[in-house]
């Protein structure tokens, strides 16, 4: 009995350690010297709510919280908004899905013997992911992006600080090395 109470307490801090931490997946074109560009337009399609299904998700305030948020990281790494001839194009995309998850939850019969029953529990919940990318005009293909999971639901009051932190998390990948910081 000791040894499945030992066995709990370390499984709670292992999730409780995945759950506080989150890894940021970014990657960008080797080839480009990212200090040659001066100007970028956001990206205004990216504006627009694409998973209606999550309204708690991915709605009109997340959207512009979310654009303001890169084009803020965007100044800030030195870059110009130029509507006209922009070099770069930033954007982002909300990824929303429902996913399912399988447990088994297995209760003993006394601390001597084997489990008297396992049940199988299914819960359904949605993930999200944000990526923030910038494209090069001229050559037509994106040349830097960043994904993150995160919870656009779960803040409310809080919202516009988290999308903050969030975006400024996945620009501190952004290879630019001059810039207004």
């Amino acid at each position: 009995m000791k040894t499945l109470k030992t066995l709990s307490i370390i499984f709670l801090l292992t999730l409780y350690g995945c759950a506080s931490t989150e890894a940021v997946l970014a990657e960008f074109d080797e080839s480009v010297d990212f200090d040659s560009y001066n100007t970028f337009v956001l990206c205004i399609d990216d504006l627009f709510v694409e998973n209606t299904n999550f309204p708690n998700h991915d709605n009109n305030k997340v959207r512009e919280l979310i654009g303001n948020a890169v084009e803020n990281e965007m100044i800030n790494r030195g870059h110009k908004t130029n509507v006209m001839d922009p070099q770069l194009q930033a954007g982002f995309k909300l990824l929303v899905e429902e996913k399912e998850a399988t447990f088994y939850d297995c209760k003993e019969q006394d601390e001597y013997s084997y489990w008297a029953e396992c049940t199988i529990n299914t819960t359904i919940y949605t993930e999200e992911t944000l990526v923030v990318y910038v494209s090069d005009f001229e050559k037509n293909q994106i040349i830097w992006q960043a994904s993150m999971t995160c919870d656009m639901s779960r803040y409310n009051k809080k919202l516009p600080g988290y999308i903050n932190e969030l975006v400024e998390t996945l620009f501190n990948e952004y290879p630019k090395i001059g810039g207004a910081l």
